[in-house]
């Protein structure tokens, strides 16, 4: 009997599926645990380890703790909520020392969120929207405060070329509230609004809670619960900011974006994962583009999504405390650590926590129904894996679109090759493994098959993909 050959290569650099009802033989993926989409195609999944000393008491509370690099500066916020507080450290530049700068007791202050950073060098502000915490060179100390005359508590605030632009006003400010942005002076630490309108604030045109103020380029990009605005400096009829709608689907949760100066990722209240990037000249260009994945992201329902970035390799891990996906400049994949915090320092990347899980790398195809709806039989599986990662073959079968069932995992032999038998009309490949190392690669998938209810044949055989001969 004519035996057939599938070759699965293009999902391997394309990753996880991003719709979830793609047409059968689309090459994507529809599992991918442990790896990363690289320029070559999966590579494994990079380990990242916490830098600082065992001999410093971190608690672990999702989405803490978080970590904030700015540019004269490391803050490590911790949430310990058996001793109902939290606290706040400066990072030495290796990593290795904490100092303690802020204790944050919920009894004085209240719980506040994610703490949030206006950046101007040597003068920094963070806040929770429960209280501020500020570096003010002239002091030469970290000081705490609830309220000033100037600067409202707000859930958060980011740094636009010297002035400073936040959102979600939780403390009496004027008409504010926690739908309201606020801008201070240019150069000066004052929201309170006058007559130029030089500092000044507006509701979110959309209605929604302001979850972010987050610069991009020349702009900042406000994230609410109900959509985005572009927050961009007007100079007539006076110095201030325009507001322009960008997207009417809202940020799913405060601490779902994260991103540089040019390129943001979030995942909306929709679960669909989307970008807001800046093309050709940063001043003037930029789009929303939806990337999909929401199937994915569906997964993470039941606790706050958190996105963070690693740099170097244009890294995104979203995720919650037990599953994450990461999102490479190539595709999306699932990895076996779950970060709330990951940043870089002395060239090195690093994340809390660092607990890697114990599951088997895996891989597993979309369906492939060889364009036959006959029954199939599949009798081989072949990959260029790396037979030292101790790699297994199975298959998920199905004579039907909805009823699945899997083989046993086989061994990969030295050779690359798996033998196993499992008849049906729809399939999916897999690829698991015991470990894999930093040389692992894999290439493609080959499936040997011979058609075995030849009922719906007719006339010639159609050539075989990619014009390979049969036997």
């Amino acid at each position: 009997m004519r035996e057939y050959e599938l070759v699965i290569d293009e999902a391997l650099k394309k990753g996880l599926s991003p719709v979830q009802m793609v047409p059968f033989n689309s090459q994507f993926l529809y599992e991918c645990l442990g790896f990363r989409c690289g320029k070559g195609g999966l590579e494994p999944q990079k380990i990242l380890t916490n830098p600082i000393p065992s001999i410093y008491d971190l608690y672990y509370s999702w989405p803490f703790p978080q970590f904030i690099s700015g540019e004269l500066y490391r803050i490590l916020v911790v949430r310990d909520l058996t001793g109902g507080r939290d606290l706040v450290y400066s990072v030495s530049e290796d990593c290795q020392t904490l100092t303690l700068i802020a204790t944050l007791p919920y009894a004085t202050y209240g719980m506040g969120g994610l703490m949030e950073v206006a950046d101007f060098g040597e003068y920094v502000f963070m806040t929770n929207g429960a209280v501020s915490v500020i570096w003010n060179p002239a002091t030469g100390v970290w000081q705490i405060f609830v309220i000033t005359a100037n600067i409202p508590n707000m859930k958060t605030v980011c740094n636009l070329k010297g002035q400073a632009i936040g959102g979600g006003v939780l403390s009496p400010w004027y008409d504010c509230d926690e739908t309201f942005y606020a801008w201070s002076k240019i150069g000066y630490m004052s929201f309170i609004p006058d007559e130029d309108n030089e500092a000044g604030y507006r509701r979110c045109p959309y209605g929604g809670t302001v979850y972010h103020t987050r610069r991009i380029g020349d702009y900042v990009i406000g994230y609410s619960s109900k959509g985005l605005v572009r927050i961009s400096p007007v100079n007539s009829p006076a110095a201030t900011y325009g507001f322009d709608e960008i997207g009417d689907i809202g940020l799913i949760n405060q601490g779902a974006v994260n991103g540089n100066l040019q390129r943001h990722i979030f995942v909306g209240e929709d679960y669909i994962l989307r970008e807001v990037a800046l093309h050709g000249d940063l001043s003037k260009q930029y789009n929303v583009l939806e990337l999909g994945y929401q199937q994915y992201m569906k997964q993470l329902a039941g606790e706050d999504i958190i996105v963070t970035y690693e740099p170097s390799d244009q890294n995104f891990y979203i995720g919650n405390s037990q599953k994450t996906f990461l999102l490479s400049p190539i595709g999306l994949t699932e990895v076996m650590q779950h970060p709330s915090a990951v940043w870089r320092c002395n060239n090195n990347s690093y994340m809390l926590p660092d607990t890697l899980d114990a599951d088997k790398p895996l891989i597993c195809s979309e369906p492939f129904d060889m364009g036959y709806k006959g029954q199939k039989t599949v009798f081989v599986i072949e990959s260029d894996a790396f037979s030292n990662t101790g790699g297994e073959v199975s298959v998920d079968y199905a004579n039907d679109l909805v009823n699945w069932k899997t083989t046993a995992f086989k061994p990969i032999n030295n050779m690359g090759i798996g033998t196993l038998i499992s008849a049906g009309n729809n399939f999916r490949f897999r690829l698991r493994f015991t470990s894999i190392d930093e040389e692992a690669r894999i290439g493609y998938i080959r499936a040997r098959y011979k058609m075995t209810d030849l009922r719906g044949i007719r006339g010639v055989y159609a050539p075989p993909p990619r014009g390979q001969q049969g036997g």
